[in-house]
């Protein structure tokens, strides 16, 4: 067979419901009926999908955080034989926290026509359930592994007025929390979006503590997929020359003395100075 210009073909990004299947459009089924290429995230996950819509794809090929410069280079001369591809992740909109992005950015380069279909995501689908602004938000993936970056990140927070949306683990989830509550206590605050679609689906909202304690209660609650959606309210000058001052005197004042200084000179109440303080000394 004759290969094919890549700028002469279809390729499709197709969203896969994010737990109920009954979740996806009318023409991503068409569009997975008509593909000569199907690429997935996972196998088995999307035969559960294709078996629920009596979808036979043509071909089927693997495509991972595994997958290898190599695997790429292999779909890529698959796709100069054939008229349309389209790739579907494990659940969501595909390139979300997902494999896929180098495959979609080489196959750009090469001037493949990129068709995005609507369709399921849990990164907006937690958000207007939240109680949480929508006018202005931000997606950073899932909560750092690492403790600087964690600090950096909430640094980040103070100074965005706006919805953070955030993936974590079900192990992580508690921990994320607490270090979430240690960082801004009441001036968060916090939707936590669990099983989102499935038969298990619950919002939890509230200070990053008061959702730590209402997951506690049962070892049920700790299980599944969740997404945490944060504001924190915007701290104002006083608040940030509080903090220079807390860095500056901290090892010549107690905290108890260093706060009741910190409130003379910003007016800010003293007890809240301390609070914040010992949040900050115990993370040190």
């Amino acid at each position: 067979m004759t290969e094919r210009i890549l700028n002469n073909m279809n390729f499709y990004i197709i969203p896969s419901p994010i737990g109920n299947l009954d979740d996806i459009t009318i023409r991503s089924i068409q569009v997975l009926k008509e593909l000569d290429l199907l690429i997935v995230e996972n196998a088995n996950k999307a035969k559960i999908i294709l078996k629920h819509y009596d979808i036979k794809p043509k071909n089927v090929l693997v495509y991972n955080d595994k997958s290898t410069d190599k695997d790429r280079k292999k779909i890529i001369s698959l796709l100069k034989k054939i008229s349309s591809g389209g790739i579907m992740s494990e659940a969501g909109t595909p390139l979300i926290s997902d494999p896929g992005f180098k495959l979609i950015t080489d196959l750009i380069t090469l001037k493949v026509k990129i068709i995005p279909l609507p369709g399921a995501t849990s990164v907006i689908t937690s958000l207007v359930a939240s109680g949480l602004p929508a006018n202005r938000f931000q997606f950073i993936g899932f909560f750092p592994k690492i403790k600087k970056d964690a600090e950096s990140l909430c640094g980040s927070l103070l100074n965005f007025n706006g919805t953070t949306i955030i993936f974590e683990s079900p192990k992580r989830i508690i921990d994320t929390l607490n270090f979430l509550d240690q960082k801004f206590g009441d001036l968060a605050e916090v939707c936590v979006a669990k099983e989102i679609t499935k038969i298990h689906e619950n919002f939890f909202r509230g200070s990053p503590k008061k959702i730590e304690k209402l997951l506690l209660e049962s070892k049920d609650l700790v299980k599944g997929e969740f997404v945490i959606l944060i504001k924190v309210t915007n701290i104002n000058e006083s608040f940030l020359l509080a903090d220079r001052i807390y860095n500056q005197l901290l090892s010549k004042l107690s905290l108890k003395d260093l706060s009741k200084v910190v409130s003379e000179i910003t007016g800010i109440n003293k007890n809240k100075i301390y609070k914040r303080f010992l949040s900050f000394s115990k993370n040190s």
